[in-house]
């Protein structure tokens, strides 16, 4: 190959890759650490929590669950509801683990024993951190979202 079309070639694949390694502020080298950004930074994450973190009501029940080959204990199972303008959300997270017991035990388990039941004004996984201090052998089984109509 001739080396000025090398040449070329070069020139041509450092322009194009230098322009697709952008690193902060669409310059190519990495730019200082200072604390102003780190602060922006900071602020903009808050933010993005602030907008997610929206109220809460779980509902749970630990469970025995066992069928012809397999047992398991202590497995907790959540139903977890957002908080709308009617008192009903409780209970709506509550139907829900019902349904799910029904499900599991008509494909999965023979038997399902209720050893426990819980409900509180927050979320599922702050509920199962609460529970799993108290008690350290549980074992978390699912998260139902009880926002979605299941029939």
């Amino acid at each position: 190959m001739n080396p000025f079309i090398k040449t070329c070639f070069l020139v041509i694949a450092y322009f194009a890759i230098r322009n697709t390694t952008q690193a902060n502020d669409g310059t190519i080298t990495p730019s200082a650490f200072t604390t102003t950004r780190f602060i922006t930074s900071v602020k903009s994450f808050d933010s993005v929590i602030a907008a997610n973190a929206t109220a809460k009501v779980c509902a749970c029940q630990i469970l025995n669950l066992q069928s012809n080959n397999h047992h398991v204990k202590n497995a907790v199972v959540f139903a977890e509801k957002t908080i709308s303008e009617g008192s009903t959300d409780l209970e709506k997270a509550k139907t829900r683990l019902e349904k799910e017991k029904r499900v599991l035990r008509s494909l999965f388990y023979n038997k399902i024993q209720v050893i426990a039941e819980r409900t509180a004004e927050t979320d599922c996984n702050t509920l199962f951190q609460q529970m799993k201090m108290k008690q350290a052998n549980l074992l978390l089984y699912e998260v139902l979202n009880a926002d979605i109509v299941v029939r």
